[in-house]
């Protein structure tokens, strides 16, 4: 399958061809492949989260500098109840007496879940205590298919924050952090 971005309203559908009109914003549109084909991204098969970002930038901010923290909502964005990515350490919960990281969407008020307006990913980063940054993973999520929850294991002493970004097909990108 590939996963198609709308250029209009910025949906994202995975489907063999894309679709007419656009499920989200309900008109004929111009469609982009923004399907992972290295492992760079996720690997073969999965979305790309860098070519969303990219689109979504050149067609809200076209000819400006934008940096992905200017796209990003958090803590005192409206609607950040059933958007923002909840952070949970557990610690000493995972296998091995590791610790478990817990990292929900729509934990205080339900996120939809339908064909047009779900979550579609949520990343993981990690600071590291000498300073360097660590991609811990990504989850994708599909519409209609249970809640946005993404659950992993880390040795929590060797780092300083975690942090989180989610993606919500009609409100974008979503961050919160935590610290250690």
């Amino acid at each position: 399958m590939t996963y198609w971005m709308c250029e209009k309203c910025n949906f994202v559908v995975e489907a063999a061809r894309p679709p007419d009109p656009c499920p989200s914003c309900l008109v004929k549109c111009a469609f982009s492949d923004v399907t992972c084909y290295t492992p760079e991204c996720g690997g073969q098969g999965t979305m790309d989260s860098r070519l969303v970002a990219q689109r979504a930038i050149k067609r809200e901010k076209p000819g400006k500098i934008v940096h992905f923290s200017d796209l990003a909502r958090g803590r005192t964005s409206e609607g950040k109840e059933k958007h923002i990515p909840v952070i949970e350490l557990m610690r000493g919960q995972g296998k091995m007496g590791k610790d478990l990281v817990e990292i929900a969407v729509g934990r205080e008020a339900s996120h939809p879940n339908t064909a047009d307006h779900y979550i579609v990913w949520i990343q993981a980063f990690g600071v590291k205590k000498e300073g360097h940054i660590l991609d811990l993973g990504r989850e994708i999520f599909k519409p209609e298919k249970g809640r946005p929850v993404y659950a992993f294991e880390i040795n929590s002493s060797e780092f300083t924050h975690l942090f989180s970004f989610s993606y919500c097909t009609q409100h974008g990108v979503w961050e919160q952090h935590l610290e250690l």
